[in-house]
């Protein structure tokens, strides 16, 4: 994901009677990193070292700074396929936020509150060995909360109806391939090319199935592919089938809620918009729950969606 080589484009110009003009181009990609041997081909510069320095060292400090602990290992190698860890974290952090910051509104907070994540680090679709999430239970640091959310995004809180909650389920559920139960032969369930796992969001606060012998009924940009088509099965909401004209508030990121590729999402739902970033809305979370239990828990961040 890093950086090999250095694109350089050099120009020669000439001014003629005040017009600058291009007389001769060269574009070369210049290797600045050895992949096989894991060594950079570039050298330092001394004095951008030392002017960066400080910078450097007070970041590398901050991150490496413990903000709570894990009672468990959590990873994402099946985040594609099985309820989460890595991403339920996530989901409990934003709902608590939101939840808090509602009370005393006297429009927000007789809301459910709902939450939207999604797995951002699942192999790729050259399945990266080194793109999951691996956290060792444990202390936590900041550098972990970063790694369960890549992103620097910021939280967002739409309101959406019933009815939009299942559209973005179904906008989610185009992550599978429809599979035929009654074929022999190997089928791919998870349509790699076609949509980016990164849309993939689960939504916390309701409860639902995936029936992936059904044809998606959106494809990887949302559009809509097959009208007739329904995967998500079973949709309920506190044991009973969700109120397609009920309103929620989901707790999402800025590039989800201001997409508008969702339904529910778009400038139209923006219920409220948060100034701090997902990730530290996550590394608050953490040193809180473990303030007050010690430390987080499996149990406290596996969901029966």
């Amino acid at each position: 994901m890093w950086g090999d080589h250095l694109g350089v484009v050099d120009l020669q110009l000439s001014n003629d009677s005040g017009k600058w003009q291009v007389t001769q181009a060269k574009a070369e990609a210049r290797p600045i990193y050895d992949i096989a041997n894991k060594k950079s081909l570039a050298a330092e510069d001394s004095k951008l070292v030392e002017t960066l320095k400080a910078d450097h060292d007070a970041t590398r400090q901050f991150v490496s700074k413990p903000i709570g602990k894990s009672a468990d290992n959590m990873y994402s190698y099946l985040a594609l396929v099985q309820d989460d860890p890595t991403v339920q974290v996530v989901n409990n952090a934003q709902k608590a936020y939101v939840e808090h910051y509602i009370q005393g509104d006297p429009d927000l907070a007789k809301l459910p509150v709902l939450s939207a994540a999604a797995p951002f680090k699942v192999g790729g679709r050259k399945n990266d060995p080194a793109s999951y999430v691996e956290v060792e239970k444990g202390q936590l640091t900041f550098r972990n909360a970063a790694d369960l959310y890549l992103y620097p995004n910021t939280l967002i809180v739409v309101k959406a109806s019933g009815k939009e909650v299942k559209e973005w389920l179904e906008c989610s559920a185009g992550q599978f391939n429809q599979i035929d139960p009654n074929s022999t032969k190997p089928q791919s369930l998870i349509n790699w090319d076609g949509f980016r796992t990164y849309n993939f969001d689960v939504i916390d606060g309701v409860n639902y199935q995936i029936d992936v012998t059904q044809p998606a009924r959106y494809d990887g940009e949302c559009q809509m592919i097959n009208a007739n088509a329904e995967r998500i099965k079973n949709l309920t909401f506190n044991g009973k089938p969700i109120d397609p004209n009920a309103m929620f508030l989901v707790a999402t990121n800025n590039y989800r809620a201001y997409g508008g590729k969702f339904a529910g999402t778009g400038d139209s739902h923006i219920a409220f918009a948060s100034p701090d970033e997902n990730r530290s809305v996550l590394a608050a979370w953490i040193a809180d729950e473990s303030k007050r239990a010690g430390e987080i828990h499996r149990r406290q961040i596996t969901t029966g969606v």
